[in-house]
């Protein structure tokens, strides 16, 4: 043992290269080897099969028979192999393709609200990183039913085993938002190729997508894009109760677009009001950001002169009467009167339409049922009030659901006169 110990400190310093310790064995003279014999140390194949073969030639000595092997005989040689017709086999993708599709063998459940899905975890693991970042993946999965409905799900499933999925426009929004918790790419790509496509999403269209992605965080930007879709359409959004819910910020997003379509600036003050209106102790507080989005010098000037004292609704009265809603009527005032006198005195006709070819126009609409449509300088513009807004809005509810594309635009270049230009002006 001493030995054995003083040559293992001489051969820390040398490297070795790592063997196997084999014993070669023939089964046939196996009883008669000796048990002396010490194992041999092989690094490589090469060696084991010289080793092969000493033993080999060591037991021929001991017998007299040879195999046909040994005459020289090469099983694997054979004439031609190769070049002989091999029996067809089903390809592994046809294969795998008929396990996947009629669910053979199936790995993982999903479970949805008490509903179990007999899956494949690697289609699964395939498109969404949910699932390929479950280590170890479970043998049943639990899924929310807020985010991902039965229906839903199975909808999903069906696009990954399908090579050229479509997806129905009434599965969309659900669709997405499963798409955007289970994190799959493609499908959430797809959604997007609707979504940014006016074609698809439009006016009324996006109007509907917009009320109908409400409630889910993951669709905020699908709203965000709605909303800039949603220009003539606007008025009859505002008669439609779901208006009523839209967000502070959303309204008054919209409420600074140029691209609303409204018959007068004084629709966006009603606007306001309406949705002020529909419960104003929780929203008093968002009062003067929204008045901040209606651009005053856009308002007829008999309007601005006379509304303080003609209007009748309650909570109209309040905003008009406010210091900061007044300043800003009798900044536009001032606005309107200073170009007339100006245009006098350089002897010019005054163009009330200059108004609204002024800068941050709207687009002006020139729909032949609102009841209070004038001629921007038209003095009767001072008899306007919320209500007869209101009245105009249960009209649009009343009309058919393609009616905001037969209203016309106003052509500010040729406007339309009213009937009552000829009266002579009422007193401010």
């Amino acid at each position: 043992m001493d030995q054995l110990m003083l040559q293992a400190e001489k051969a820390k310093d040398q490297p070795q290269e790592v063997t196997c310790s084999v014993d070669y064995v023939n089964q046939k003279f196996h009883r008669e080897s000796s048990s002396d014999e010490e194992p041999c140390l092989v690094a490589k194949a090469e060696d084991l099969e010289l080793g092969l073969e000493r033993v080999s030639s060591q037991q021929a000595n001991k017998d007299l028979s040879h195999s046909l092997f040994e005459f020289g005989h090469n099983f694997e040689d054979v004439e031609n192999w190769l070049s002989f017709e091999q029996p067809t086999k089903t390809s592994l993708t046809q294969v795998l393709r008929y396990m996947i599709e009629n669910h053979l063998k199936t790995n993982v459940q999903i479970n949805i609200d008490k509903v179990n899905f007999n899956c494949h975890s690697v289609v699964l693991q395939v498109y969404s990183k949910f699932f390929s970042e479950l280590e170890p993946m479970p043998l049943v999965i639990t899924l929310p039913m807020e985010k991902v409905s039965q229906k839903t799900f199975l909808v999903i499933y069906k696009w990954m085993l399908s090579d050229e999925p479509k997806l129905e426009r009434k599965d969309i929004i659900p669709v997405f938002v499963a798409a955007s918790y289970l994190r799959i790419e493609a499908l959430l790509q797809q959604c997007w190729q609707y979504f940014e496509n006016p074609k698809c999403f439009n006016e009324d269209t996006a109007c509907l997508l917009y009320v109908e992605a409400r409630g889910d965080a993951a669709l905020d930007i699908v709203r965000n894009l709605m909303l800039t879709r949603i220009c003539k359409f606007m008025l009859i959004f505002v008669a439609s109760r779901d208006f009523l819910d839209v967000p502070v910020t959303h309204l008054s997003f919209l409420l600074s677009s140029d691209d609303i379509c409204v018959n007068t600036e004084i629709e966006i003050l009603f606007i306001i009001t309406r949705w002020l209106g529909h419960d104003w102790k929780g929203r008093q507080s968002h009062a003067l950001n929204l008045i901040s989005c209606i651009r005053f010098h856009l308002m007829p000037l008999w309007y601005l002169l006379c509304v303080r004292r003609t209007e009748e609704h309650k909570l109209l009265q309040k905003l008009l009467n406010h210091p900061s809603v007044a300043a800003k009527i009798n900044q536009a005032i001032s606005q309107h009167t200073s170009t007339m006198y100006e245009e006098q005195l350089a002897g010019q006709k005054m163009d009330h339409m200059n108004i609204l070819k002024s800068a941050q126009p709207r687009k002006w609409l020139l729909d032949n049922e609102c009841p209070y449509f004038h001629h921007i300088s038209c003095p009767c513009t001072n008899s306007i009030e919320f209500k007869q807004f209101e009245f105009y809005l249960s009209i649009l509810q009343k009309k058919p659901h393609n009616y905001w594309q037969q209203i016309e635009y106003l052509d500010v270049n040729n406007p339309k006169m009213c009937d009552c230009m000829n009266d002579t002006p009422p007193k401010a």
